[in-house]
């Protein structure tokens, strides 16, 4: 299987372990045949979501990519509405 490598940079921050969590989880529940791997980013504190998708989810990616916005929480605390982002048509 063909797989696209896309990178999700996180720069260190208070939140950076549970937005990296959050990542994750979003890309996996969106995009389950993908993996996921944290890597070191170019600068020393920098983090990278890699991700590994299938070549046939590319289009949905940037779909996906937009709606997760950044992953931080809402200035009140409350995490980020819908992270899975949207569905392919036919799935639930």
């Amino acid at each position: 299987m063909i797989r696209v490598i896309k990178h999700i940079l996180v720069e260190p921050t208070a939140d950076q372990l549970p937005r990296l969590r959050r990542i994750q989880a979003a890309v996996l529940a969106r995009f389950p045949d993908a993996t996921t791997e944290i890597v070191p980013g170019l600068l020393d504190d920098d983090l990278v979501v890699e991700v590994r998708l299938p070549l046939l989810h590319l289009l949905a990616w940037r779909g996906a990519r937009e709606a997760w916005g950044d992953f931080r929480p809402a200035a009140d605390g409350t995490p980020p509405e819908h992270p899975e982002g949207p569905r392919d048509a036919g799935t639930a």
